[in-house]
């Protein structure tokens, strides 16, 4: 599928553009057809750079071939079964034209962006760093989104349960996904400052090194909860571990305690003379001194934990 939108500096909102594609437009293009992809070509667009950014296990990175620069990234996005992963996109930025191809539909993240962005499309380094900052923001949104669930289930260490440790885990894979993206993509912010990929002048430059600052904050966020959840874990298998001692010095002191009534019962339980057998006091006798030998051995242990 592939869209055409257009804005100028004297209509900076952002609309559909009817016709073909015209100089200055952002073509979007997301889960390409073949004829999308040869209208790419046609452009000039490098073929194999578009293959890799519709393999699903690309990672982000920065090139430049030609007339034009590719930024390869990934950002988030949820499946029908509100899973969350990261997919990649690329940049193409033109002399003519910027292109977005995606391998997923990014409606969600775009719908909003076209919606509210007060941008040039003609101006492509300027609409390439707002989408950069639009994708910095979901990212921002979501590791917050985290952090209050995350928040949610560790309120009480002492009363979580297995299916919490399951969600942690699910969070720490959220967030290591979330890293392997973020921190080649900083890398690629970095690298564009130096002037070799884009022409930038001085507030551009200022912009990449807000993008970059606000990824880094996400960044160390991201590692902050993984902190959190490794300490949350650590914890719960140490009180795990102080539970099941316990429960074990327990049943230890349990089994002590009927051994000595369990070998009285065993001795006079035999079908053969024993001294005192006769008495009619022997069953009395028997069941006192279990009682009183099990307790001594429980408050014995007990004390001596």
């Amino acid at each position: 599928m592939i869209n055409f939108y257009r804005s100028t500096p004297y209509a900076p909102k952002i609309i559909a553009d009817d016709q073909a594609h015209q100089h200055g437009d952002w073509i979007r293009v997301e889960r390409p057809e073949e004829e999308d992809l040869a209208l790419l070509i046609s452009l000039g667009v490098d073929g194999d750079i578009v293959a890799d950014a519709l393999d699903p296990n690309e990672v982000p990175r920065i090139d430049a071939e030609d007339d034009w620069t590719y930024f390869i990234t990934r950002l988030p996005d949820t499946d029908d079964d509100f899973n969350d992963f990261t997919t990649p996109i690329l940049f193409a930025i033109g002399r003519k034209y910027i292109a977005t191809v995606s391998r997923d539909s990014l409606g969600r993240l775009w719908q909003p962006f076209v919606d509210k962005a007060q941008v040039a499309t003609s101006d492509r380094e300027n609409l390439f760093f707002a989408m950069m900052d639009t994708i910095t923001d979901s990212y921002e949104s979501r590791v917050a989104r985290i952090n209050r669930q995350m928040r949610a289930v560790t309120h009480d260490i002492h009363h979580l349960n297995p299916r919490d440790i399951t969600t942690l885990v699910e969070y720490e894979r959220k967030l290591n996904d979330y890293l392997d993206a973020l921190i080649p993509t900083n890398t690629a912010l970095e690298r564009i400052r130096s002037g070799k990929y884009l022409h930038l002048d001085e507030d551009d430059r200022d912009l990449v090194e807000t993008l970059s600052v606000d990824m880094e904050q996400v960044i160390a966020r991201c590692k902050s909860l993984l902190r959190t959840i490794t300490n949350v874990r650590d914890s719960y298998r140490a009180v795990m571990d102080t539970r099941l001692n316990e429960t074990m010095r327990v049943l230890t002191v349990a089994t002590l305690a009927i051994t000595i009534p369990t070998m009285l019962a065993g001795l006079y339980g035999m079908n053969v003379p024993l001294p005192g057998s006769e008495s009619p006091w022997l069953f009395t006798g028997i069941v006192s001194a279990s009682l009183v030998a099990a307790f001594v051995i429980v408050y014995y242990f007990l004390r001596r934990r």
